[in-house]
């Protein structure tokens, strides 16, 4: 295959990277970095007022990559807390400035990109994750703690800890109380007490630490990506950062400013973590967010994509469980909306990446019967948008909280207040699959799985006839079907019809 040069652009909270990378064997050819930028008082996504600094950095990056010759020029950027306006606003001025349109990635797709990559090239990730492994990556506003067990990602839990926080934290009790560090140890120890009963502690349990930068000065020897930390030394070390006299840890070390006001949040989280999981091994990384991204772009990330999807479906499976979903029902809709989706195409035009949200939103939709079978589906939507699926976009999991919302009794339509209010772009992917779930869901009302499979036919008059073989009669469910059925005709205009064939 042949190859060429790809340069990709991260613009971080604190900074902006170029990285030029030979595809399709994504070796690093260049890599810079800018200097530091200033991160918010109270946001720590700032680039609005970092704006100069960001445009200054781009169009030093541009002539670089004019000199390598590469191309396509991808531009990302972390959307860790922007609100949807102000990240718009910024993105236009970008454009007009450096004349790159950016890509906003959320925390949970950039974890998955991460941890893709860790799947897949990390050479030590099938020893360390035999069992059980947790994977500790601290940002500058959250923490994400994804636990992998026999060689496969099994669940991911969002923490409200960060770099930045703690360090400001720390910061201000230093003016105010005589112990800082102890009510520090206590915050962290609040933020993370909740996942007790769902951590794994067993024996063969191991925690690899990423984006810890000071932690990997200390322990990561140069031109490693992954070292083993002695438990002793850092417990001894642990102590050490804590006494008044830290600096005598530090100060034969070359560490910079930023790595020292970092090293205080980067034990206690990790040291705080360790204490819950108590595993039997403790490592460090540096594989960083960038490396997830390009692994993305290059000739493996079709292999890349069906990774997320499956620790994306694993998720949706986790959320299922825990609110007590019905697993026969949630399989039967499952299967025959994708049946429908993909007989449907030429009617629908919708992609694999549309049919991937279907399936997430069938296997979800009935989540709100946890809190109150009234109103279900409204409590669903509830449900998903206070937790965002792990490989997602805000875009996505919108998409599947609202095809949620509308797969049961509310419509989407103009009449609807809150679809009416729906950004412009995701109302119709909402309608088209919400359309066909709800179709689906109507054909198992009686909840007992009465039909084993089914055959569609498009007639020329318009109509779908969708003919189902049950082991039963299907009095209830041509009753729901009747009143679920006229969204689908709505929406693509052909009025769905069911007729039945007796297996019994």
């Amino acid at each position: 295959m042949k190859k060429s040069l790809t340069a990709i652009i991260y613009l971080e909270p604190d900074q902006v990277s170029l990285r030029i990378v030979e595809v399709p064997s994504l070796r690093v050819i260049n890599n810079v970095r800018s200097g530091l930028l200033n991160v918010g008082e109270k946001k720590v996504a700032n680039y609005s007022e970092n704006m100069a600094a960001i445009v200054n950095n781009i169009e030093g990056f541009k002539q670089i990559i004019k000199d390598y010759q590469a191309t396509p020029v991808k531009f990302y950027g972390d959307y860790e807390d922007l609100d949807a306006v102000t990240a718009r606003y910024v993105a236009d001025q970008l454009e007009v400035r450096v004349g790159l349109q950016i890509e906003w990635l959320n925390n949970n797709q950039i974890m998955a990109q991460s941890m893709s990559y860790i799947l897949t090239l990390l050479p030590e990730f099938t020893k360390l994750s035999k069992h059980n492994m947790y994977l500790l990556s601290i940002g500058l506003n959250s923490t994400t703690l994804a636990y992998f067990h026999h060689g496969s990602f099994e669940r991911a839990w969002d923490i409200d800890l960060g770099n930045v926080k703690i360090s400001r934290l720390v910061q201000n009790l230093r003016k105010t109380a005589t112990n800082p560090t102890e009510i520090i140890q206590d915050y962290i120890s609040s933020k993370l007490e909740y996942l007790t009963p769902e951590l794994t502690k067993k024996k063969h349990t191991v925690m690899l630490v990423q984006n810890a930068l000071s932690l990997n000065k200390l322990f990561l020897p140069q031109n490693e990506q992954i070292a083993a930390v002695s438990m002793d030394k850092f417990h001894d070390d642990y102590l050490k950062i804590l006494s008044p006299t830290k600096d005598d840890l530090v100060q034969d070390i070359a560490i910079d400013d930023q790595q020292f006001e970092l090293l205080l949040p980067n034990y206690l989280v990790a040291a705080r973590t360790e204490r819950l999981i108590q595993p039997a091994g403790l490592y460090v990384t540096d594989i960083t967010m960038m490396d997830g991204i390009c692994h993305g772009i290059g000739v493996n990330n079709d292999q890349t994509q069906r990774q997320i999807n499956t620790m994306i479906r694993t998720a949706a499976d986790n959320i299922s469980e825990r609110y007590g979903v019905d697993s026969a029902h949630r399989d039967f809709v499952t299967q025959f909306s994708l049946q429908l989706f993909d007989q449907l195409r030429p009617i629908h035009r919708l992609g694999q990446h549309e049919r991937l949200l279907l399936e997430i939103a069938s296997r979800l939709d009935d989540i709100g019967n946890f809190i109150n079978q009234k109103g279900h589906y409204r409590h669903s939507a509830y449900v998903l948008e206070a937790n965002p699926l792990i490989g997602l976009s805000d875009k996505d999991n919108r998409i599947i909280a609202e095809v949620a919302r509308y797969h049961s009794a509310e419509s989407p339509d103009i009449n609807q207040a809150h679809y009416r209010h729906l950004d412009d772009e995701i109302q119709m992917p909402v309608a088209k699959l919400a359309a066909i779930l709800r179709l689906v869901d109507a054909l198992d009302d009686s909840r007992l799985q009465k039909i084993s499979d089914l055959n569609l036919k498009l007639t020329a008059d318009d109509r779908l006839i969708i003919k189902a073989t049950a082991n039963d009669d299907l009095v209830l469910e041509k009753w729901s079907f009747s009143k679920k059925s006229q969204l689908f005709k709505d929406v693509y205009g052909i009025q769905p019809v069911l007729t039945e064939r007796s297996n019994y």
